[in-house]
């Protein structure tokens, strides 16, 4: 009789454990119940936000709840990096990031996160750095105002988002390739560098085609593979002998350890996301170029450029000692 009542017992305590886990199985397999929060590590405004607001409607569509976005940008995106790494696990707190944060920030300062950290749910944009003045600038090409640089050391004031963001290391290796020396003035985001640019408190901005376009900034160059449709004017960087390639990419991100069923619910979103005529409207608006790539290919790029900017870090004397 004694056995019988341990059976019972261990029985009753299965059922009961079995019966504790089922709400958890069911929220996972009606995901997403309730509204979902995409944290932006920029401030609004800028590209980064832009897109992850397209993003953010169209994922709102086929989730069928509402992506709620909220912009928790500075440090170069280490602030919005950090709450998407320590956000709870349960797929309701999202990330969309300029991947910077995660492929340079960690190298050069002590941040709460590493690349592994995070899931990587899908790239949805990547957007090449250009060398941009503003409209009234007496720069009218790059030749100009490298040879100015050169005379010049040092006095030249060039802003970027912050130190460590991709427009950071595309200036890094521009003045390295190029053989001059220019001031880093870092910013908190896109507004307030384009506000100081326009008001002659900095002199060039390493930034996007869709900031020129917003603001009708003069674009001296673009550090990319070939020119752009957006500026076929443009000349690329490295027709002008100075052949360096950098894009800002960006995408969506989970806190590491999300379930499953959360992972590829958001998977699916985003894939079906990128390709809704809205979304790609909005990119073409901004003039940002559309990219897709899934969860395995998006980390695989991360780890590349992760190792790639430990170069250019570690010749600008930058890596975290």
């Amino acid at each position: 009789m004694r056995h019988h009542h341990l059976y019972r017992t261990g029985a009753l305590l299965a059922l009961c454990a079995a019966n504790a886990l089922t709400p958890m199985l069911v929220q996972a397999q009606n995901y997403p119940a309730q509204p979902v929060t995409m944290i932006v590590n920029f401030p609004p405004a800028g590209v980064t936000d832009l897109v992850g607001r397209a993003l953010a409607a169209s994922m709102s569509q086929n989730l069928k709840q509402t992506v709620i976005v909220q912009n928790k940008g500075g440090a170069g995106g280490a602030i919005g990096a950090t709450a998407v790494a320590t956000a709870p696990k349960d797929g309701y707190s999202i990330g969309f990031v300029a991947t910077a944060a995660l492929t340079t920030l960690p190298q050069m300062r002590e941040v709460p996160y590493q690349v592994d950290s995070l899931e990587y749910i899908c790239r949805t944009f990547d957007v090449p750095v250009y060398l941009l003045v503003a409209p009234d600038s007496s720069f009218k090409s790059a030749g100009q105002l490298i040879t100015f640089a050169k005379a010049n050391p040092g006095k030249l004031n060039y802003a970027t988002v912050g130190p460590g963001s991709l427009p950071h290391l595309a200036s890094l290796d521009f003045a390295d390739v190029a053989g001059v020396r220019m001031t880093h003035i870092p910013y908190q985001g896109e507004g307030p560098a384009v506000t100081d640019l326009l008001g002659k408190h900095v002199d060039v901005y390493f930034g996007t085609g869709a900031v020129a376009t917003t603001h009708n900034l003069r674009r001296l160059g673009v550090a990319a593979p070939k020119r752009q449709e957006e500026s076929p004017d443009t000349p690329t960087l490295g027709e002008l002998g100075y052949p360096i390639v950098w894009s800002v990419m960006g995408g969506l991100i989970a806190p590491h350890g999300i379930s499953v069923a959360a992972r590829q619910t958001l998977e699916k979103s985003c894939a079906e996301a990128v390709n809704t005529p809205a979304y790609k409207s909005a990119l073409a608006q901004l003039k940002v170029g559309w990219a897709f790539s899934d969860s395995a290919e998006f980390k695989s790029l991360i780890l590349a450029d992760t190792a790639r900017n430990r170069l250019v870090l570690k010749s600008a004397d930058l890596l975290l000692k």
